[in-house]
């Protein structure tokens, strides 16, 4: 009657922020920095990931539009999610401070894997609209 319960934060390790990332494209990385910062209380910063992210995203259509065809895509999707893995270990909290904290825990690597799978279908439905409006109003030739 007199016991304490105490609710179970869950966290996106960095890896499962990078995985998601490679797996589920720019879409998947906003998600899992949102959902980081709102579980650990900082909705400042999640909003500004939701800010930024949509700017980062239309940019990210705009670059790989222009990027040769000699340089594979992957190289972008490497970088955006590497440097999500820094913003994870250095804005909120790395793998072991997670570990250290009672009332935190990780996500589990199948939830990572269907968040990564919906958001990268969410992230083609994205981007064929939006660039065929840019070649609509002449910003693509």
């Amino acid at each position: 009657m007199n016991e304490i319960t105490i609710n179970e934060l869950k966290m996106y390790s960095p890896n499962q922020v990078f995985l998601g990332s490679i797996l589920g494209g720019p879409l998947a990385m906003l998600y899992f920095l949102w959902a980081n910062f709102k579980t650990l209380g900082k909705s400042k910063e999640a909003k500004y990931t939701v800010i930024y992210g949509a700017g980062f995203t239309l940019a990210l259509i705009l670059f790989l539009r222009f990027v040769p065809e000699q340089i594979p895509g992957a190289i972008a999707q490497c970088t955006y999610s590497f440097v999500a893995l820094i913003m994870v270990d250095t804005l909120q909290m790395n793998r072991d401070e997670v570990r250290a904290k009672d009332n935190y825990s990780f996500q589990s690597n199948w939830r990572v894997l269907a968040y990564a799978v919906g958001l990268y279908l969410m992230w083609l439905a994205t981007i064929y609209p939006v660039t065929n409006f840019l070649v609509a109003i002449g910003v693509f030739g």
